[in-house]
């Protein structure tokens, strides 16, 4: 009897839940104007557990996909495999004529942020539960999109820009042992063998 009673509030908990859960629709595309910024409108919504936020996508051909606050332009999966983020995927409206939507039920207080594929490198992105008091605001998920130019991440470096390639100038540098060695390029390397070669004639030169 007591496992029924407690059945019986559990459900009726739920139908509560369910029924003060609220939809948030975020228009995707309706802007009509060069603005990247504006894609999704409004770019920012609070939302409690249980509440749907609906992404319509009404004109052009956009995404809403999650992401992280160091990575906005990358699929929040891509970057942290315990994140089962949403990714609606391109949806062409075809001028408004094929309009769809993307329901994403809350399941958490933490920000969640998202981004649009065709426009995350001009600042087509958005948060919902944006803690503006903290250091990561919608501002700085927005500059971070457009300073990454819709790529990589804020906490890594390109391979180019830490290592050398091609035929650089520059000479390279080991480490054996703790001490730090220096090896003649091959610009270098010709400059001391024509050297070598050329003494001992000078010194013949001299003797004679």
């Amino acid at each position: 009897m007591h496992a029924f009673s407690s059945l019986t509030s559990r459900i009726q908990l739920s139908t509560v839940v369910a029924a003060s859960a609220k939809q948030i629709v975020i228009t995707v595309g309706a802007n009509t104007t060069d603005n990247a910024t504006t894609v999704f409108q409004p770019a920012e919504v609070k939302a409690n557990i249980g509440d749907v936020v609906l992404f319509n996508f009404t004109q052009g051909n956009h995404s809403a996909i999650q992401s992280t606050f160091a990575s906005p332009c990358i699929p929040a999966h891509d970057t942290n495999v315990t994140i089962n983020g949403f990714n609606s995927g391109l949806r062409p409206t075809n001028n408004g004529t094929a309009i769809t939507n993307l329901p994403v039920t809350i399941t958490t207080n933490d920000t969640i942020w998202f981004y649009d594929e065709t426009t995350c490198a001009e600042g087509g992105v958005g948060g919902i539960n944006v803690n503006e008091s903290s250091t990561e605001t919608l501002d700085g998920f927005r500059r971070n999109a457009i300073r990454l130019n819709g790529t990589a991440t804020s906490s890594s470096a390109s391979p180019s820009s830490t290592s050398p390639s091609g035929t650089g100038s520059s000479p390279r540098t080991s480490t054996t042992g703790g001490a730090e060695t220096t090896h003649p390029n091959s610009a270098q390397q010709l400059v001391v063998a024509a050297f070598g070669a050329v003494l001992p004639m000078a010194l013949a030169a001299v003797l004679l």
